[in-house]
């Protein structure tokens, strides 16, 4: 019999084989009643104890799959088989694809794609923290706290809305940040997809418009292109989206929401002034439209002027804030919120039920436990001077190669800057070569809707240390040169 079992696979053996025969019966490799190896001759030939066979064959006899007879052995369960001819081709599943379904990976694979390289590559390509700076072993003392606590509740289905511990802790968290939580509630996310998601699913229906600053996170314009949604660009200048402009394209283009990233923008890295924050907001709290305000990193300030959160200012009962602990913690756990009026979030629940009942209980406990113990604050005042380090790093090697072949404009907070080349350069089609050259970007029409951006990259820094930094930028610097940049 051509078993093969493996020490290395890291499942009892008993386990391997089940699932080894198992396979073989559903195949049809075993007639209906047809004899199995004895336990002697199987262990023989596998090299296995007789009491790992006898326990493989015990659990196919309680799937129904094997019928054990005492003193005769074990025997193929009866099944009732038909035969049927081999198809002459696979099936089409291309035919069947639908047109939004196809839209969205055709949005995926090209325009919004971002390569995010390999090892064999310097790549600013990604916004993610540097996992190096995680604090395992205090997250794994909080996951054992919370087990030994309420591990068996834990476990079950938790509420749609959010374990409510970790619901009180975010909405106190948040309160200490400013923000205005009279008449709001909490609503517990899997990361701040879903939780724009969940919003453009309840505000927005397919072929409305969005306004978005242009450029924007992609990970948002694919949102609004697996709804349907049409994306407008409002353009920007040094203080952020421009009044004026928004207000004309609610008007013209009958924007039914209007998504913001006002602190330290993906992927400019902008501040939003303070002063634009209030005239947006006004603009859309006469327009009667309500604002998506991603907070995606706010505590990610390394110097410089600190700005209140729109949902902070008075008046901002047109807000939904939504966040997520996936830059100033760990990305991998998927917790995140949206805070929103009452009679929103009602709704809200009701689409994040749809999609998948809750978000984990253990890890939202888990989270809270680790937040409450001290670990968030320490963690993040630890982490601004290790990033701080790397954006230094970052401008002063584009200060050294590209003075006078870009422009850019320093910031002073979140995890990436974004440089602005001759329009005659097209650094998405330059992608492939670069990564040979051996340094690899985000493109900057992967933050358009419209295409433009084609002559701008953003360069994350958040996962390099500074010596990778200095010599990603050299050789991006000689890549540049050999486009005629």
């Amino acid at each position: 019999m051509d078993i093969e079992l493996s020490g290395g696979d890291g499942r009892p053996l008993y386990l391997q084989l089940r699932d080894a025969l198992r396979a073989r019966l559903l195949g049809g490799a075993f007639a209906s009643g047809q004899r199995l190896p004895s336990s002697r001759e199987l262990s023989a030939l596998l090299h296995v104890s007789r009491n790992t066979v006898d326990e493989a064959y015990r659990m196919l006899e309680g799937e129904g799959l094997v019928r054990i007879v005492r003193g005769q052995g074990a025997f193929a369960a009866q099944q009732v088989r038909q035969e049927w001819e081999k198809p002459d081709r696979a099936f089409d599943w291309d035919s069947h694809i639908s047109a939004d379904a196809r839209d969205y990976a055709d949005f995926r694979e090209h325009e919004g794609r971002v390569d995010l390289g390999n090892r064999q590559v310097i790549s600013f390509s990604s916004l993610a923290p540097d996992y190096h700076a995680f604090e395992n072993d205090a997250f794994r003392r909080a996951l054992n706290t919370v087990m030994v606590d309420e591990g068996a509740v834990l476990l079950a289905y938790g509420y749609t809305r959010g374990y409510e511990p970790l619901r009180q802790y975010v909405r106190q968290y948040l309160a200490g940040k400013g923000l205005r939580m009279d008449g709001q509630e909490v609503l517990i996310v899997n990361g701040f997809r879903q939780g724009a998601g969940l919003v453009v699913e309840t505000l927005v229906d397919a072929g409305q418009a969005v306004a978005v600053e242009a450029p924007t996170y992609n990970g948002f314009l694919g949102i609004l292109r697996a709804r349907g949604a049409r994306a407008v660009p409002i353009d920007c200048d040094a203080e952020g989206m421009k009044p004026d402009d928004l207000e004309r394209a609610i008007v013209d283009k009958d924007v039914r929401l209007v998504y913001l990233i006002p602190t330290y923008h993906n992927p400019t890295g902008r501040n939003m002034s303070l002063r634009r924050r209030q005239q947006v907001l006004d603009v859309c709290r006469r327009r009667g439209v309500p604002i998506l305000e991603d907070g995606f990193n706010e505590e990610l300030r390394f110097r410089g002027e600190c700005h209140p959160a729109i949902k902070a200012l008075e008046g901002s009962g047109n807000v939904v804030y939504a966040g997520s602990f996936s830059k100033v913690l760990f990305p991998g756990i998927r917790v995140g919120w949206v805070v929103a009026d009452r009679s929103l979030v009602r709704y809200l629940t009701h689409e994040k039920y749809n999609q998948d009942i809750h978000t984990p209980p253990l890890l939202q406990a888990a989270l809270r436990q680790f937040c409450l113990e001290g670990h968030l604050d320490r963690h993040i005042k630890r982490t601004r001077g290790l990033y701080r380090e790397r954006l230094d790093a970052l401008y002063d090697a584009l200060d050294e190669h590209f003075s006078g072949r870009a422009v850019w404009r320093k910031v002073e907070g979140g995890f990436s800057a974004w440089v602005e080349f001759p329009e005659r350069l097209d650094l998405r089609a330059a992608m492939e070569e670069a990564k040979e050259f051996g340094v690899l970007y985000a493109p900057g029409d992967a933050f358009y809707p419209d295409g433009r951006g084609r002559n701008c990259i953003r360069l994350g820094f958040s996962r390099l240390e500074p010596e990778q930094i200095r010599r990603g930028i050299a050789l991006l610097s000689e890549f540049i040169a050999t486009l005629g940049g």
